[in-house]
């Protein structure tokens, strides 16, 4: 009999680091760059990225796109996960397409976390200064 759960983390092999994943670059408090999945250290580390948000303006109520990436990564992707109080960079490209200039960004917010799923999602805040 085959657990749900493991066949949706095995799924996000194609849904998140497929034909529509894009590489992303983790650097950790630390400074250990992460540029390769866990899984396969011959491939790139890979998620699906979605380049802006949608918020409610708090004065007006309605609402407005802003450029505030979200990366969404298969945990079992990662050798180290990012957890709440620590501070990441994280490297995009600058557009969607596998070869375009990366940018770095930090973590924003605690990650959004979905060990029970199998995925995690970082949302991004642009550096105010250059990034390692």
């Amino acid at each position: 009999m085959t657990n749900l759960r493991e066949l949706a983390e095995s799924d996000l092999l194609d849904t998140l680091e497929g034909d529509w994943g894009l590489p992303v670059e983790l650097v950790s408090p630390d400074g250990v760059e992460y540029k390769t999945s866990a899984n396969d250290p011959t491939k790139d580390l890979v998620g699906q990225i979605l380049y802006d948000t949608i918020v409610q303006n708090p004065d007006t109520g309605s609402e407005m796109v802003l450029h505030k990436p979200v990366v969404t990564l298969r945990r079992t992707s990662l050798a180290r996960i990012p957890v709440s109080g620590e501070l990441w960079w994280v490297r995009i490209p600058l557009t969607p397409s596998y070869t375009a200039q990366k940018v770095g960004f930090l973590l924003e917010q605690a990650t959004e976390d979905g060990g029970s799923i199998g995925f995690i999602r970082l949302y991004l805040q642009a550096a105010e200064q250059s990034v390692p």
